[in-house]
């Protein structure tokens, strides 16, 4: 499957698009199917790369966790000042 087609058509179309590969996957061995990846190391970076770069610009980039607040000795990140400023903890 090419990389523009990855981008536009939703996971769940190209499933359906194809109902028999689901089945054939399915019963394919594990260690079948590493034994085919391993064969192709180059298909392997290329198809990883095109793949991080999908996902990075379907998830809109990366996403930084919410901030937290901490004070004095408390083990607890609190999530906001004020829950921070009530904390019974030193």
């Amino acid at each position: 499957m090419g990389f523009f087609t990855r981008l536009l058509v939703p996971h769940s179309m190209r499933r359906a698009a194809h109902p028999g590969r689901a089945v054939k996957r399915a019963i394919t061995p594990k260690a079948v199917k590493k034994a085919r990846r391993a064969l192709h190391p180059i298909d392997n970076m290329k198809y990883s790369a095109e793949r991080s770069i999908a996902t990075s610009l379907r998830s809109g980039g990366r996403k930084r966790p919410p901030p937290t607040y901490r004070h004095g000795t408390c083990p607890v990140r609190h999530r906001s000042p004020e829950a921070a400023a009530r904390c019974p903890n030193p």
